[in-house]
């Protein structure tokens, strides 16, 4: 059964990493750029954070943090434990646009785990004032994975495996700030 999970997991990668163009090498290289991912979220930041509640600007912006530290660090000791190599490693066949192969593990992917903790907390904060940001993070954390495949560096299970970690550490994030808020709020109103 692993042995199966792991071709077809070689399959869908060859397949992402096999299907390219100019303009999406590009795309997919920009998307996997840290810099990129700082546009996306000072955006968000400042136009809803800032502009619909400036007086928890911090709050928002140490969950940010929070969820980017603790999703990269977790992901890290799992591929320290899980050392399944990266495709690029494994494989002779892996196209790379304009970057290396990297660390030697690739499972579970920082890039979708800090991803998805971002997205996901974001999500969450936003869902009932802003469709917009729901729709924009989820397509943002969706082709961040996508891009990680496309440039070689990982295979499709290590980018689901990312972004579950990511999925649960967004959300435990977010219950950690929604409960310190209630009681700043409450401490607020004695």
């Amino acid at each position: 059964m692993l042995e199966t999970l792991k071709e077809i997991d070689t399959q869908w990668f060859l397949w992402i990493n096999n299907h390219h163009s100019t303009a999406l090498d590009w795309t997919m290289w920009t998307l996997s750029q840290h810099w990129s991912w700082a546009v996306v979220i000072v955006l968000v930041f400042v136009l809803l954070t800032l502009r619909q509640e400036p007086r928890r600007w911090w709050l928002v912006l140490a969950a940010i943090g929070l969820c980017f530290l603790l999703a990269d660090q977790t992901s890290v000791l799992i591929k320290d434990s899980v050392c399944r190599l990266r495709p690029c490693h494994a494989l002779e066949e892996v196209r790379m646009f304009r970057t290396h192969c990297g660390g030697q593990y690739g499972f579970v992917s920082s890039h979708a785990a800090n991803a998805f903790a971002i997205a996901t907390f974001l999500i969450l904060r936003y869902r009932k004032r802003s469709w917009v940001c729901v729709l924009m993070m989820t397509l943002w954390a969706l082709a961040t994975c996508y891009s990680r495949a496309y440039l070689g560096k990982h295979y499709p299970g290590d980018l689901i495996g990312g972004a579950l970690l990511g999925f649960l550490i967004g959300l435990i994030m977010w219950a950690v700030a929604s409960t310190v808020e209630k009681k700043l709020h409450s401490c607020e109103t004695k």
